[in-house]
């Protein structure tokens, strides 16, 4: 019988022990056994082993002279049940032990190894298999203690804020007057800061007339008296003196602030109850924050008819764009000078930036910062700008050049949906991440993107000249609101904290509000003295509920909630 090369091969290097270091394979006895490599070292391999950048973190442990006489393994060679040899090799093909005859007859071809070589790959698969137990006895361990030390640490904190509950009721009085005293100090320092303001423009004014008055008297005086051959000389110091004598007396005049005070002693005693309500049913695990008083913030409460509460006249513009509400109530107003004003819940302009190009479309996101894009037709741009906490003007993204960037909408993710017209004039709406990237198509439509909007329930409305689309962030169908009827006319429209669609119908200047189910919640007539050919339109609730409106230049401020 005559052996393949492979067969004999195998015979030559099986041992009956293993005695020899499993990377260099000396003969020298080994003293270190790796835990993570499941191999045998000895002195020299091992010192080389813990140089290795990957094996620095390997666990080698010493072997005793016990144990190193236990890994002295002798492979067992047990007889062939067909032959009269002894089994030497393992047959992988039929899982079965097998001789050398075997090899040569029945077992032929078959994929084998050596008897001594398939014990040491089965032992050391076991071994990672005991060894990632071990592991996993040691993240439970490490679990357990996690547990105990959270369970203290929690039994404590739940102390500490019963503890806060007490102080909260013990320093509620105190906190009211000290209310009370920074109200009457800021109104104190907003009026000494205007009137030393005014006095400084008229101190300004008053020494730049009397300085005028001489001036021009004095060369009035030297004019009368020169001779004609002087006339030239004199000509060009009066033209020099008189470029000297100019000042800018633009006058800042401060506004009067419009405080909205309560004036019926009931409402004090309904927020004082709300208050208390807010703070005994305070939920200690979600730690949710609102920005009104109201307990129930799933039900809104209409008021009977629309209260005009605030008119903003904005100086230097003729006409408003967009508008967009900070977290503060702040509002953002976009005007067609190409200019960004920030206009506080009084009417004051806090803010102003010259941008270079026109802020058509605006939307303030999670962080604060505020986008604007250009508009369709206007200065065509597919770049879209950003505003810092730092009021610095930035480049958010830019779009292919083939399309228009229109209205913007800003989501509770801190992402943007932006609403864009392509090469052919259809209408498309992306969304956006906060870096400027693209997730996404939302919605295409085969008319003009107007208007986009997204509410709390992270439904997106596209409204274009016919109908509201009602899509999800991923782009799936969900509804369509047909413009006609009662809803024919609706020029603009915004989402407040409730989730309900907020429409403004220009035609009959009437707001009506909407669930999320398209169900009619409330209907107000509007009722604005303006002219038959200016247009109002709705611009944007703000964070304490008011509504506010755009008549070109002028701004109106509504009540619509309790």
């Amino acid at each position: 019988m005559e052996l393949t090369r492979e067969v004999q091969m195998a015979l030559s290097k099986q041992v009956a022990v293993e005695k020899c270091c499993d990377f260099c394979e000396s003969d020298v006895n080994v003293k270190w056994f790796c835990r993570d490599c499941v191999n045998n070292l000895c002195d020299q391999c091992r010192r080389t082993h813990t140089r290795i950048p990957l094996c620095k973190t390997h666990v080698i442990l010493p072997i005793s002279e016990t144990q190193a006489a236990t890994l002295r393994r002798t492979t067992a060679l047990f007889d062939c049940s067909e032959h009269a040899q002894s089994c030497q090799f393992q047959c992988r093909t039929c899982n079965k032990q097998i001789c050398v005859l075997c090899l040569t007859s029945s077992h032929n071809k078959h994929d084998f190894l050596a008897l001594d070589q398939y014990a040491k790959s089965i032992r050391e698969n076991l071994y990672l298999t005991l060894n990632s137990k071990s592991n996993e006895v040691h993240t439970i361990t490490e679990t357990l203690q996690t547990l105990s030390t959270h369970k203290q640490t929690y039994d404590d904190w739940m102390n500490k804020k019963l503890s806060e509950v007490d102080q909260v009721f013990e320093h509620l009085a105190d906190e009211l007057q000290r209310l009370r005293t920074e109200i009457h100090d800021k109104i104190d320092q907003r009026k000494n800061h205007d009137i030393i303001t005014m006095d400084l423009q008229h101190k300004r004014a008053y020494e730049f007339r009397e300085r005028l008055q001489y001036q021009v008297k004095v060369l009035s005086s030297e004019l009368d008296h020169c001779n004609d051959h002087d006339l030239a000389n004199l000509k060009l110091k009066i033209e020099t003196e008189c470029n000297k004598l100019r000042e800018n007396l633009t006058l800042d005049l401060p506004k009067f602030p419009c405080l909205r005070l309560i004036r019926k002693e009931e409402e004090h005693k309904d927020i004082l109850i709300k208050v208390l309500t807010k703070i005994m049913k305070t939920d200690l695990f979600s730690l949710k924050t609102t920005t009104s008083f109201d307990v129930d913030n799933e039900t809104p409460v209409f008021m009977e008819d629309l209260h005009l509460d605030l008119t903003i006249k904005l100086s230097g513009c003729k006409y408003i764009w967009s508008m967009a509400g900070c977290d503060d109530g702040k509002m953002w107003v976009g005007t067609e000078d190409k200019k960004l004003r920030l206009v506080d819940n009084f009417g004051n302009v806090v803010k102003c930036l010259q941008m270079t190009q026109s802020a058509a479309h605006l939307a303030v996101l999670t962080s604060g910062e505020v986008l604007c894009s250009n508009g369709y037709g206007i200065d065509r741009t597919s770049t879209i700008q950003k505003v810092s906490l730092n009021f610095d003007v930035t480049t958010f993204t830019r779009l292919s050049q083939a399309v228009e960037v229109g209205p913007l909408a800003s989501t509770k993710h801190g992402n943007v949906l932006v609403g864009i017209r392509n090469s052919i004039g259809r209408g498309e709406v992306l969304y956006l991440s906060h870096s400027g990237k693209t997730i996404n198509k939302v919605a295409q439509v085969t008319k003009e993107v107007e208007k986009v909007a997204i509410n709390e329930e992270d439904q997106v409305f596209v409204k274009d000249s016919s109908c509201i689309w009602i899509m999800s962030l991923k782009g799936e169908f969900i509804n369509q609101i047909e413009l006609k009827n009662e809803l024919k006319g609706v020029r603009g429209f915004v989402c407040d904290r409730f989730s309900n669609l907020v429409c403004f119908r220009s035609d009959v200047s009437s707001i009506r509000v909407y669930s999320s189910h398209n169900a009619l919640l409330k209907h107000f007539r509007l009722h604005l003295k303006s002219g038959n050919d200016r247009v109002i339109d709705i611009g944007a609730i703000d964070a304490n509920d008011y509504i506010w409106l755009k008549e070109e230049e002028t701004i109106h401020v509504l009540k619509y909630l309790v």
